[in-house]
């Protein structure tokens, strides 16, 4: 650019067609990607594509130079405006409000006054230059309150970068082309050449910059709603593997175990079958809640009594499954032969007193995972004579 040719023909065309990609791309992204910023970031593209185009011609057609040149003052201006809305919504998640759109009659109206302004381009191109700059370096402080998605600052460090090369380029614009001016000095046919090949370069950078900044966003979206779904997944999963009354694993939860571990070796220990005595007669007298305030103490008891990685599930309606690592058959009973005593006082809903509540027991112990299953048949035939032992002494009794 120098203060009577303007810009160099050949590197403004190169600048305006090198544009056209990223207004393309932007546009195609926007359509598969439902995001404002690329809506903003393509629409500022087509916008600095036009006025570039308008520029080009305004100075290969003289006659056209005054509806072009305008036209190229204001495509810049959008541009520019459109990047700030897209840095904003990137930083905030702020929309641009029809508000702004208002702001199109004053920009179009210094645009035609400032094409009007008589001198070479280079003056006039002075202003213009002073305001995009001012323009992108609040799109810059926008960049600096973007928030991190996730590990990815590649995209906000290249639009950082980008937008501060932009800056200064459209600011040093201000002293040289003054200069010249003034001293009525031409620059170089070089400068001109060169310096729209570094605004296409660093115009370039920034919109690869709102790109990788989209698609890491989209990335770390992808990545929580992946971790959303293994959450929520872990969640039913446990949830189909724990009774909800007593918070103990359920059935389900303890033939998994069975067959995950069939062929563990050396994981003996004792199996043993807890039943609920008497439930009925309480349900009937107080109640189905006093059931469950039964079933729940049973619960809690049997836990204060087995180790922490001791493994107890609710094996049916009042009835409970035990499975004690590592301990044997004598040690196991003794251990369960303690439920009682604490049962002595069950505060239940609908009683006016605490129920004494009992439990039958049977023991059985197993040398692997793989005779489980044989160990809980033997258990729940011992359990079952132990009730009937139960029921034939309180029938006994006077």
């Amino acid at each position: 650019m120098n203060a009577e040719t303007g810009p160099s023909f050949e590197a403004l065309l190169l600048q305006a067609i090198g544009i056209l990609p990223l207004a393309g791309l932007s546009f195609l992204l926007s359509r598969s990607i439902r995001r404002d910023t690329l809506r903003y970031f393509w629409r500022a593209w087509t916008s600095l594509a036009l006025a570039l185009f308008s520029l080009y011609f305004s100075l290969r057609l003289p006659l056209a130079r005054p509806v072009l040149e305008p036209l190229y003052y204001l495509g810049e201006y959008v541009f520019a405006g459109f990047v700030l809305a897209g840095c904003r919504n990137l930083a905030t998640g702020a929309r641009a409000g029809r508000r702004s759109r208002w702001l199109l009659l004053p920009a179009a109206a210094f645009a035609v006054a400032l094409a009007h302004f008589p001198g070479s381009f280079s003056a006039r191109f002075v202003p213009q230059a002073a305001i995009m700059a001012v323009l992108l370096a609040l799109a810059l402080r926008e960049v600096r309150h973007v928030p991190p998605a996730g590990r990815g600052r590649v995209g906000v460090l290249l639009l950082q970068v980008s937008l501060a090369a932009l800056v200064l380029q459209f600011a040093h614009y201000v002293p040289v082309l003054s200069w010249s001016e003034w001293t009525r000095t031409p620059l170089p046919a070089a400068y001109a050449g060169f310096t729209s090949l570094f605004d296409l370069f660093f115009e370039t950078l920034l919109g690869f910059g709102t790109l990788i900044v989209v698609m890491e966003r989209e990335q770390r979206e992808l990545e929580l709603a992946n971790e959303q779904l293994r959450a929520a997944r872990e969640k039913l999963e446990a949830m189909a593997r724990v009774d909800p009354l007593t918070a103990s694993l359920n059935r389900h939860a303890f033939y998994s175990m069975v067959e995950g571990d069939r062929n563990t070796e050396g994981a003996a220990g004792c199996v043993a079958i807890v039943d609920l005595d008497a439930l009925k007669p309480v349900n009937d007298t107080f109640g189905h809640a006093a059931g469950d305030a039964a079933i729940r103490a049973v619960a809690r008891a049997i836990r204060q009594v087995v180790r922490a990685d001791d493994l107890v599930f609710r094996w049916g309606g009042d009835e409970f499954l035990v499975v004690l690592f590592g301990v044997s058959e004598e040690e196991a009973r003794r251990r369960l032969d303690g439920l009682d005593p604490m049962l002595a006082a069950v505060p239940v809903p609908g009683s006016p007193e605490p129920l004494a509540v009992t439990a039958s027991i049977g023991v059985s112990a197993f040398e692997a995972v793989a005779g489980l299953e044989k160990a809980l048949e033997v258990a729940d035939e011992r359990m079952y004579r132990r009730k009937l032992t139960r029921r034939s002494a309180a029938d006994a009794r006077p």
